[in-house]
């Protein structure tokens, strides 16, 4: 009984075996036999996809450590249409993923000047050319794939250009009289397209649009890679994903992440590389699809910034999916190309004290009771080195929403008060009575004064008999006379500074002349520009030469108006900081900078380290330098001083002085105000600047609040000692 049992059993395994022996030859044959022609094909055609993969970008941080820009990881979509089939399988995928990019609010790139909308109308002046300064006409991306479509004498119409064989030799445009409507546009595009005769005008144009960013650069027109989208959501992924969609690719990428919103005017962005700067940018190495500094830091410090893109060979299948991928090696250096990141930028910039900056100059400006009140900046810099410890230009925006939300830029760029604008770097002002301790040091210097000599204030410029009166009839006034018809009696220079005695400083004008102005005013480095690695106004000095490249007279007269920061002296608020940290370090003017270190993508090595750049050296006697540090004194602490009541109770003891700035006759002066921190042995030099604001006394409690930030915040940092801690 047991051995028939085993017998079936036995049997039953090796009819399970057969049949399963049976089955496998049964793969085997429509594998090798029915279809191995078909599988041999499929196997030998790879295609190949060579890719270039973007290296990281270095992050910025302030002088502490603090994260001011990072990276954040996304992804993006791109397309290759090599794989999406003809136009009868490719325009329903590419619809397709528009579709799924709207269900979930996902914008792409679809720079067609047209309207989404019908009816359609071009949405800029010169959708198909502009005409260039040399007055030719040079065709827009546009107008260019227009004229290189096969698209007939319909869609490749004229720009009714001029009869000129530049202009017929530039683009070689059918001569027709008028320029195509865009409906006609359009509607020659959805023919040569093949776009479905059934499908809506907005999917018709919204696949068009994607097209036209294809074929700009099939035709060579536009030569960067097409990034569909970026910073893509994880639902549109999905939804890609889902439907399986041919030609259509996710990348993981990275973006700039900002992770403050401060210093704004000082950080920049990162954007693609511009036609007309892609000559500089290829002799550098660059590829047309590489991201770039635009302005500010990002710009300013690109070489370090930058990382080193890697080259991704892929083998793709005829479907389009990968099947194998490796980093390219060079077969002359062996050198295998994998992304290299950036190097990290260490700014001189304090977060801290920056963002206390911000706070405090929007708080001032909207606080003055001035109904001209417009816009204003502050620099503080480092007396020792010239090193930016903080720099804020009011208005100002927000990096992280403004480049990407359209309405936003366009509310700022079309903003009166020019929020885009860095006022501390090329914003223009009068410097007014702040100048006066530059004359007053120039007129120790020449020996025309010394700081005990008292000039007699009668409320009108009067020399003493034995000088000539120069100036005829012109009598200028001192404000206080003008103001309240009283008069500061006998003052030397030290009274002159803190009452900001005008009849005082037109006596050392009159003795200095103008040429000795300028001089010293040089020396300290107004109207020159001061260094920084950001775009910066270079301003001017007023004198005989800047009068007649200005196309005005030159009186004589003009030079008391010089004397005390008037006429035609232009500066910014970085020179204004810059001269006052040249005035009280003893001479030294150094150049401005924002970089302080470079560290090595990892932080473990230092790659550049910064040093103070001397610009010039005045050979300043340091008993008149304490003499006008002194005048500064009084406009701080003396009693009978207008600001008395904000700095003279400080966490130190500061130098200042005021400026009311006169712009025209029927608006509020410009407030002005400079000081130094602190008195004894310098760390710090302010300047501020507010538009409309009056004043220069109406600033002294914005600077009392800035230097009490700094050395209270200056303790705290003390404890900070570990090279490559990074703060919150």
């Amino acid at each position: 009984m047991e051995g028939r049992q085993f017998q079936r059993r036995v049997l039953s395994v090796v009819l399970i075996l057969i049949v399963l022996l049976a089955a496998f030859a049964s793969v085997l044959y429509n594998l090798q036999i029915v279809h191995g022609e078909d599988y041999r094909a499929q196997s030998a055609v790879k295609i190949a996809n060579w890719e270039t993969v973007d290296a990281a970008r270095g992050e910025i941080l302030d002088r502490y450590g603090r994260v001011l820009v990072s990276n954040r990881a996304t992804y993006q979509i791109t397309l290759n249409t090599t794989m999406m089939g003809n136009e009868a399988q490719r325009n329903p995928t590419l619809l397709e993923l528009i579709e799924i990019c709207r269900e979930n609010g996902q914008s792409w790139t679809d720079r067609l000047p047209i309207s989404t909308e019908a009816p359609f109308t071009y949405t800029n002046d010169t959708p198909l050319a502009r005409e260039t300064s040399e007055g030719t006409v040079s065709l827009t991306d546009f107008g260019k794939l227009l004229n290189a479509l096969p698209l007939g004498k319909e869609v490749k119409a004229s720009l009714n250009l001029p009869d000129t064989d530049a202009a017929a030799r530039a683009d070689s445009l059918d001569d027709l009289p008028q320029p195509p409507a865009a409906e006609d546009v359009i509607a020659a595009l959805r023919t040569y397209f093949e776009i479905d005769p059934s499908w809506s005008d907005a999917d018709a144009r919204a696949v068009i649009g994607v097209l036209y960013e294809l074929n700009l650069r099939s035709w060579n027109i536009d030569q960067s890679d097409y990034v569909f989208a970026q910073d893509v959501d994880i639902d549109v992924i999905s939804g890609i994903k889902e439907h399986g969609l041919n030609g259509v690719s996710i990348e993981a990428t990275t973006v700039r992440q900002y992770n403050t919103t401060s210093a704004a005017h000082l950080l920049g962005r990162v954007g693609p590389i511009f036609s007309e700067d892609w000559s500089k940018y290829r002799d550098l190495g660059y590829s047309m699809n590489d991201s770039v500094g635009k302005d500010g830091v990002e710009e300013a410090f690109e070489e370090y910034l930058r990382g080193e893109s890697g080259v991704r060979v892929q083998e793709l299948s005829t479907s389009g999916k990968v099947v194998s991928e490796s980093w390219y090696t060079d077969p002359e250096t062996g050198e295998t190309q994998i992304p290299k990141p950036g190097d990290n930028v260490m700014l001189t910039l304090d977060l801290r004290l920056q963002e206390k900056v911000e706070q405090v100059l929007a708080s001032t400006i909207e606080q003055l009771d001035s109904v001209d009140k417009k816009g204003g900046a502050v620099v503080v810099e480092s007396v020792k080195d010239g090193g930016i410890l903080a720099m804020a230009s009011y208005p100002t925006y927000d990096l992280s929403t403004i480049y990407s939300d359209q309405t936003l830029y366009n509310e700022a760029l079309n903003d009166p008060l020019k929020p885009f604008n860095n006022r501390a770097t090329k914003g223009l002002y009068s410097p007014g009575s702040t100048f006066k301790p530059l004359v007053g040091i120039a007129a120790l210097e020449e020996g025309v004064t010394t700081p005990t000599e008292t000039i007699r204030d009668t409320g009108k410029l009067l020399l003493p008999e034995e000088e000539h009166y120069p100036y005829g009839d012109y009598h200028p006034e001192c404000w206080y006379y003008r103001q309240y018809g009283r008069v500061h009696g006998n003052e030397n220079l030290a009274d002159a500074l803190r009452d900001s005695c005008n009849i005082y400083f037109y006596t050392m004008g009159h003795r200095l002349g103008i040429e000795r102005i300028d001089e010293y005013a040089q020396m300290f480095g107004l109207g020159q520009y001061t260094g920084l690695e950001l775009e910066e106004a270079k301003g001017r000095v007023a004198g005989p030469e800047t009068s007649e490249a200005l196309g005005m007279e030159w009186y004589g007269g003009n030079l008391l108006s010089a004397a005390i920061g008037q006429d035609n002296t232009l500066v910014t608020p970085l020179q204004l900081a810059n001269y006052i940290t040249t005035l009280v370090n003893g001479g030294t003017r150094y150049e401005t900078h924002l970089l302080k270190t470079v560290k090595s993508s990892d932080y473990s090595e230092t790659v550049y380290e910064q040093e103070p750049q001397v610009a010039d050296t005045l050979e300043l006697d340091p008993d008149n330098v304490e003499a006008v540090k002194k005048g500064m004194w009084e406009v701080a602490n003396d009693p009978d001083s207008s600001i008395y009541r904000y700095l003279s109770n400080l966490a130190v003891e500061v130098g200042a002085k005021t400026g009311s700035a006169q712009v025209a006759s029927d608006q509020e002066a410009n407030a002005v105000f400079v000081c130094f921190a602190p008195y004894e042995d310098p760390e710090i030099a302010i300047s501020i600047v507010v538009e409309g604001g009056a004043s220069g006394s109406n600033l002294a409690q914005a600077v009392a609040e800035i230097v009490n930030y700094y050395f209270s915040s200056e303790e705290n940092m003390q404890s900070v000692t570990t090279e490559n801690t990074l703060l919150p």
